[in-house]
């Protein structure tokens, strides 16, 4: 399989991910290190037929952490387990992903999460061999999506959102699903810097409904 054009683009711009803060990287005390969580996700894009797609998830209700969200897959860390190593083994549990079909593009800086106390590390993958996705089998989570970044670039697909504490930032409605937060925040920046984010209205506000 070729490597398409926006891969070689992409991987040329990687390092403006590295350097970005997101939004959210926000640290703990120092004194509070120790207790923080340490987790990774998965951002994998994929070759679709509109151009790169990324995959989003969708949580089941009742997890203890971001139920009913979207989110990229992964989770906490096991023992001595690498970043990387968790976000493809939290995938594989997730959405039933082989880890033989990614081919791992960078390893970003870790972000913190302050209402689960987690640094998460992003880990960036290109889907080099897509299979079909098995959410069903995962309590985890109910849906698995790959959404076109140009529909997530599309200006009327994008808002502001509030939350009741204060925070505002980036959010997407897309595939029946309102992205936001560490998910929407991320995505936000990966538009930012593949060149892919068209102007869009970052005035229009919406107040986050719980």
């Amino acid at each position: 399989m070729s490597v398409p054009q926006w891969l070689d683009e992409f991987n040329a711009r990687i390092d403006g991910l590295r350097n970005d803060s997101f939004l959210y990287n926000i640290r703990p005390k120092g004194s509070d290190v120790e207790q923080t969580k340490k987790g990774a996700v998965l951002i994998l894009l994929h070759e679709g037929v509109a151009g790169p797609e990324v995959l989003i998830t969708l949580r089941s209700e009742g997890l203890r952490a971001h139920s009913g969200q979207p989110s990229f897959p992964g989770g906490a860390l096991e023992r001595s387990e690498s970043a990387l190593d968790a976000a493809l083994r939290e995938s594989a549990e997730e959405v039933g992903l082989a880890r033989e079909s990614v081919d791992v593009l960078a390893e970003l800086p870790q972000l913190f999460i302050p209402p689960s106390n987690f640094h998460v590390t992003p880990i960036l993958g290109f889907w080099r061999e897509p299979h079909p996705l098995t959410p069903e089998q995962s309590e985890e989570v109910v849906r698995a999506e790959m959404i076109a970044l140009d529909e997530l670039a599309n200006p009327d697909n994008r808002i502001m959102l509030r939350h009741r504490s204060g925070y505002r930032g980036p959010a997407f409605d897309v595939a029946g699903m309102r992205i936001w937060g560490f998910t929407g925040g991320i995505l936000d920046r990966l538009l930012h810097h593949t060149g892919f984010e068209r102007e869009w209205n970052q005035e229009r506000t919406v107040e986050l409904e719980l």
